[in-house]
């Protein structure tokens, strides 16, 4: 059996030491006969690097290495091209002078592997000089890899000034490759976050961007028919670990680890979690484990949390993959750019753009999400969020609101004094945020902020044939009594019962007064006696 390639991203490895090679060379194929200039984004733990380093190799001609795959008996491998590969994961960015030393160390060191002599004294002359002398050097151009092209910007959404210098810096580097396409073959550039052309590829304009091609939306990721075909020996070994059909262990996998999509017909794995479920057989948050995105981090603590963005059922775009700005940051933008919305469908009107549904892409994300926002606001464990979530799903479904209440009591009373006192002015949003991220764990279907023809519901939860109506009110003035009285009469007054009457519902109102909490569960029927 195989070996997994788990976190291994170097083609050569993979095939030499006889680990699993989903072969990927048919998109890659059609992508080198249709043009030379690409701009490839994807999330984090995708397989970038990995498409990166098969690029390479084929480019070096190392033809053996593709014995068996599709490109083996269709590529000219008497041709090899001197490759330049450059991986923003070894560059230093600390500061924007660090990121200019070290890409021109980079610069430098390319030029001695060559035994180039470099004259010029400015980075980007060095670089446009660079790619001139190897072509004139070699009697071929250059091919041109560049990996997480973004991370000298993303790793500093935190302190915005740097982010925009090292963003100027690495125009200017950025620029020299369209003045010098003489020299070049062929350009691939990737990473996590699609700034605009105007932002950062103002020269280099001409870069075909197939984030959600049609014809490369497979090209990372692995799909249902690959993961079943070429890990069909270790999922035999999980159904026997498991102890489970093999139907009911595809579903639970597919439920967890599927579901990203960029072109809303075509959904895959995300590579590193699936191997890490084969590996181990057991269901876990491995993808946001390997180390949650610094962009998310920061934008949650900079409030730009929409709490729509994380809860309504759909969101959506229209036309051209939405771009990053500094300057605007747009959070539905940097969630769907780091993987934590994916495309599920796409609408077509004559004559008109596109229009694209976002949703959270599986039950590892989710879980994933929402357990880092409570943990951000309680400090809590993911390992003790998961029990209590279980005790309070439990507690809504028998009506039992003494519990309840003390479950929410203990979440909030484990808000920091700091992050507290941070919180005043959006208090009220943050609770909301809070809960509903709770609520989300709790294993129901919700939505938040539902429209009806009197009004808007905070939440409603759906399980089954069961559906809680959520209504959340805060002051700092009123007792919770009456918050709690305003907020059930508020539910049947308004009617927001009506489109769920074929289901057993549920009332819940909640009321927040600083850091108390209370809470009331009643059912629909006792709820409109009591109310109307």
């Amino acid at each position: 059996m195989k070996k997994l390639p788990i976190g291994i991203s170097t083609f050569s490895k993979i095939i030499e030491d006889d680990y699993i090679y989903v072969d990927k060379t048919e998109h890659i194929y059609k992508m080198l006969n249709n043009g030379e200039l690409y701009f490839f984004s994807r999330p984090r733990r995708f397989g970038k690097s990995l498409l990166l380093s098969t690029l390479e190799e084929l480019f070096k001609g190392n033809k053996e290495l593709f014995k068996g795959l599709y490109i083996y008996d269709k590529w000219d491998w008497d041709k090899k091209y001197p490759i330049i590969s450059l991986d923003f994961g070894n560059i230093v960015h600390d500061t924007p002078e660090k990121l200019e030393i070290s890409l021109e160390e980079f610069v430098d060191g390319i030029a001695e592997k060559y035994n180039i002599n470099l004259k010029k004294s400015f980075l980007s002359s060095k670089f446009a000089e660079l790619l001139e002398k190897i072509h004139e050097k070699t009697g071929s151009k250059v091919v041109i890899l560049i990996d997480e092209y973004d991370k000298a910007i993303n790793s500093h959404i935190d302190d915005i000034e740097i982010a925009k210098t090292n963003r100027d810096k690495l125009r200017s580097f950025y620029q020299v490759l369209k003045a010098n396409d003489a020299h070049l073959n062929f350009v691939f550039i990737t990473g996590v976050t699609k700034f605009s052309k105007a932002s950062i590829f103002s020269e280099l304009n001409n870069l075909d961007d197939i984030t959600i091609h049609p014809e490369y939306v497979n090209i990372c990721g692995y799909t249902q028919d690959e993961f079943e075909t070429d890990f069909k020996e270790h999922i035999k070994r999980n159904i026997k670990a498991t102890n489970m059909k093999e139907e009911d262990l595809l579903e639970s996998i597919k439920q967890w680890y599927n579901g990203y999509s960029w072109d809303g017909k075509n959904f895959v794995y995300n590579p590193f979690t699936v191997l890490k479920f084969l590996d181990t057989g057991k269901f876990a948050n491995y993808w946001f484990d390997t180390g949650t995105p610094k962009l998310l981090v920061d934008l949650i603590k900079e409030d730009y949390t929409d709490i729509e963005v994380l809860t309504k059922k759909e969101s959506e775009f229209s036309g051209i993959f939405p771009n990053f700005e500094l300057e605007n940051l747009d959070f539905a933008t940097v969630l769907l750019q780091t993987g934590y919305l994916t495309i599920k469908s796409e609408k077509t009107y004559p004559g008109e753009q596109s229009v694209y549904k976002l949703a959270i892409p599986n039950r590892e994300v989710k879980e994933s999400l929402f357990s880092y926002i409570i943990g951000f606001y309680t400090k809590y464990s993911a390992e003790k969020i998961e029990p209590m979530t279980k005790n309070m799903f439990r507690y809504i479904t028998k009506l039992d609101t003494e519990n309840l209440q003390k479950s929410f009591e203990t979440l909030l009373h484990k808000i920091p004094n700091l992050l507290y006192g941070d919180l005043k002015k959006e208090l009220e949003a943050h609770y909301q945020i809070l809960v509903i991220s709770w609520l989300q764990l709790l294993g129901f279907d919700i939505e938040a902020e539902v429209m009806n023809i009197k009004g808007r519901i905070d939440a409603v939860l759906k399980y089954n044939n069961l559906v809680v109506i959520a209504e959340f009110k805060f002051s700092r003035e009123k007792s919770h009594d009456v918050m709690i009285e305003d907020a059930l009469t508020q539910i049947i007054r308004k009617e927001y019962y009506k489109s769920y009457q074929n289901k057993n519902v549920i009332l819940l109102g909640m009321a927040f007064n600083q850091r108390d909490v209370k809470c009331k569960l009643i059912k629909l029927e006792e709820a409109l006696h009591k109310y109307q």
